[in-house]
């Protein structure tokens, strides 16, 4: 029932600032050694930023920071769940790794997906 709500809201803003990134694998052959990368799939998101990480630092004096993290929203359907922790893509020549894939309140309506920049 909610999902039904929810839903077409995430596509309707996904729809109008879209962002396409193709997402890839790092694999390995038998023998654990790295053998190149494969893709997993082309996705269309909203690609947006968020202040939800806090830093402490007590070295030599106490230091909070804050800083801004970055987030992939995607729609929650068979091509997103092919998606894994670890997985990367290319954006704007940056490199982005999923750190996690953000199932929001585990209802399976959409990954908000936390990004890292390499």
């Amino acid at each position: 029932m909610i999902a039904n709500k929810i839903k077409p809201k995430i596509q309707r803003v996904i729809s109008k600032f879209p962002t396409i990134v193709t997402v890839y694998r790092d694999t390995k052959n038998e023998f654990g050694e790295p053998n190149g990368k494969d893709q997993v799939c082309e996705i269309t998101g909203f690609y947006h930023e968020g202040t939800a990480q806090i830093t402490v630092s007590i070295a030599d004096k106490g230091e909070v920071k804050k800083a801004n993290q970055k987030f992939l929203m995607v729609v929650y359907d068979e091509l997103s769940c092919s998606i894994k922790k670890g997985d990367y893509f290319f954006l704007e020549g940056k490199k982005y790794i999923i750190k996690d894939k953000g199932n929001q309140n585990l209802l399976n309506i959409y990954f908000d997906m936390l990004l890292e920049v390499v």
